[in-house]
């Protein structure tokens, strides 16, 4: 090839990547444009200066409202708009008094530890033990500041009205003191905010069935003393209930017919209980900076109720069945991966490096492999709508791993890395595609975001980043080795893999699409490695130093491009931002460190790492190495492993994850003399 047909080829790639990212740009953009129209879809927005009523009944699920025999939830139902909302506080459970701290905090806040107490009455204006939830939510390292919502509303000379035990936490001042309080619903309200508390609903059984009744008489009085105010009913809380998503429906002048969203989630159907309070607050013109939680909104949808309903229970089916689910498949594929890395590991010790391995166990740790992301692909089937959802996911995930499996068996007698390339190619199909949809696939699912936990609700968890990762570097090393082959020089292969890169970050990292901040600076080092490594190129300090410099200034300078945008539109991103600038960076980056010291006391996580630890070291004693395309995709993994560790929250949980995905299939592929040098299609 001429010098100056490289050179053509070198700028025909940089317009390419030019464009990958501009289209990017443009797909986040279109996302939340997308998400912000639909969600201010209703005639009225949620920001209007209707007079608001909430009405918290922890422990309600959308399952307690399929029922004939209650007349003002029903009306609230058939004119209003649904969603599920994520009530997690400081603990797994969140009790009453728990639901109606968050509320009053518009962040996550909790009573003391301990069994659950019922909300207990306020004497003399005051609420018992304020002190104690002062003291808890100063320790709990979320910022919470009890009596926000009251306070914050009275400054604006508003005032918040509550009826009930509960609502008297809800709607107290900082000093914990209600100034207009009912035992009982009273003709009509007077104030702007009022909170209801609808009483906490038994576990189960007719005594259930009898409170869910008791409810909507509460709601029928609220709604005669409600005239021309919004009404939102909520299960604010899971009190003594399972933990699931709770049951929100909003109706009145500012809700329109539909589905209930906020931009805390930018999942149509999902909110969270701090984005009643960020409502609350806009009620009197009052910003959301000061908490977590963002003004609820409304997709319309006129569709038939009963359809309605029936989707927001099977998002609590689904998200109920997998918090169950999901320990027994990692504790199982924790189990199978160790079992796997033993017995090559014995095998290996004893006969050699240089031995077949039986194909029983090849194929075997070939389906744990694909385990992971077959979890993602099982969610394209509606399991959640079975009369028994559990063992139906279990059997979807069955069919979908030896679907895999057998697809990568035959990818790989075909070619040196057909296996790994194949799962790398459905990895990027998936996640990939599911990130520029919105990332439901990812929301309820077992590696990937619960709404009952509400870590976050889109873009790319630690895990999903992970397989994300490993499959990004795959695909760069094969499209550099092919354009080694096309002989366009070694910049020009460099340039190639360097779009797939660009492409593959800007999904990673964008706010409006993966808004991961951990990832992407792992993901750009390794990728640059393997690019590196693939055509040839020597390592220096200067170029190791610039790397490391560049992948440090992506990260800040993604958070800071999010920062920018008004609070309403911001990720978690800028918002880490925005805690810097207000000093409670400490509170978030202490949480984020305790949670990752206390992962890297996971069983089946350590299991994990320490079986890769054994397989890796004998496999290094017994003198077997990768094929060198092999080689150059697990040192990239290696450093995506450690950057992801040393960044983010999540422990051992991406060099795990990378371990599971990565080691069988690089075995499969057989030891370095099979190498021919690329991962490419021949």
């Amino acid at each position: 090839m001429t010098r100056r047909r490289g050179r053509r080829v070198v700028a025909a790639v940089v317009g390419v990547v030019l464009a990958l990212a501009t289209a990017l740009s443009g797909a986040g953009a279109a996302s939340a444009a997308s998400a912000a129209s639909a969600a201010s879809g209703s005639v009225r927005t949620a920001t209007d200066p209707v007079p608001l009523v909430v009405v918290g009944a922890p422990g309600l699920a959308w399952s307690d409202l399929e029922r004939d025999d209650l007349p003002a939830l029903s009306t609230l139902v058939a004119d209003g708009a649904l969603g599920s909302l994520t009530v997690r506080a400081v603990r797994s459970r969140a009790c009453a008094v728990d639901g109606w701290l968050t509320l009053s905090s518009g962040r996550r806040a909790a009573d003391t530890a301990g069994e659950c107490r019922v909300p207990a009455p306020p004497v003399g204006g005051a609420v018992p033990g304020w002190s104690a939830y002062l003291a808890a939510a100063a320790s709990d390292g979320y910022g919470a500041r009890p009596g926000t919502l009251g306070t914050d509303v009275a400054s604006t000379g508003a005032c918040v009205e509550t009826v009930g035990a509960g609502a008297a936490i809800g709607g107290a001042d900082v000093r914990g003191r209600v100034e207009h309080h009912h035992e009982s619903v009273p003709a009509s309200f007077s104030c702007a905010v009022v909170l209801v508390d609808g009483g906490v609903l038994p576990e189960g059984g007719p005594e259930r069935v009898a409170a869910v009744s008791r409810l909507d008489e509460v709601v029928a009085s609220v709604l005669r003393a409600a005239e021309d105010r919004d009404v939102v009913v909520a299960g604010v809380g899971d009190g003594v209930s399972p933990v699931r998503p709770r049951a929100i429906v909003a109706s009145g002048p500012s809700f329109a017919t539909g589905t209930l969203t906020s931009a805390s989630t930018r999942q149509p159907g999902a909110a969270q209980l701090q984005d009643v309070t960020a409502t609350a607050l806009a009620r009197v013109g009052v910003g959301t900076a000061a908490v977590t939680g963002r003004v609820l909104t409304t997709v319309p949808d006129d569709g038939p109720v009963a359809e309605r309903v029936a989707e927001r229970v099977g998002f609590e089916t689904r998200a109920a069945t997998l918090r169950s689910v999901s320990p027994q498949v990692t504790g199982w594929l924790a189990a199978l991966f160790t079992l796997w890395c033993a017995l090559v590991a014995v095998l290996w010790w004893r006969r050699g490096a240089d031995t077949t391995l039986p194909r029983t166990v090849v194929a075997g740790g070939v389906a744990v492999a694909t385990v992971p992301v077959g979890t993602f692909v099982a969610n394209l089937v509606p399991w959640w709508r079975a009369p028994a959802p559990g063992p139906v996911f279990a059997a979807a995930l069955v069919v979908v791993v030896a679907v895999l499996g057998v697809a990568a068996l035959a990818a790989e007698r075909r070619r040196p890395l057909g296996g790994l390339v194949l799962v790398a190619l459905v990895t990027l199909w998936v996640l990939g595609g599911d990130v520029l949809r919105g990332s439901g696939l990812q929301l309820g699912s077992v590696f990937g975001q619960n709404p009952t936990v509400g870590g976050r609700f889109y873009g790319f968890g630690n895990t999903s980043f992970a397989l994300y990762g490993v499959a990004v570097l795959v695909v760069v090393a094969a499209v550099a080795a092919m354009a080694t082959r096309w002989r366009v020089g070694r910049w020009g292969a460099a340039a190639l893999a360097i779009t797939v890169l660009v492409a593959a970050l800007a999904l990673e990292a964008l706010p409006g699409l993966g808004a991961d901040f951990g990832g992407p600076p792992g993901l750009l080092l390794g990728g640059l490695l393997v690019i590196a490594l693939s055509i040839g190129l020597p390592l220096t300090p200067v170029r190791v130093v610039s790397a490391v410099v560049g992948a440090g200034a992506l990260a800040v300078g993604v958070a800071l491009l999010d920062w920018l945008r008004p609070a309403d539109a911001r990720t978690h991103l800028g918002d880490f931002v925005e805690s810097v600038v207000s000093g409670e960076a400490g509170e978030v980056v202490g949480r984020k460190v305790a949670q990752n010291l206390a992962n890297l006391g996971s069983p089946p996580l350590v299991a994990m790492a320490l079986a890769t630890l054994v397989l890796g070291v004998v496999a290094w004693r017994r003198g077997w190495r990768p094929s060198p395309a092999g080689g150059v995709v697990l040192r990239g993994a290696a450093v995506v492993a450690l950057v992801g560790f040393a960044v983010n929250d999540s422990g051992l949980v991406i060099p795990a994850f990378v371990a599971v995905v990565l080691a069988p299939l690089l075995v499969a592929a057989g030891r370095q003399e099979r190498g021919a040098g690329d991962v490419s299609a021949r």
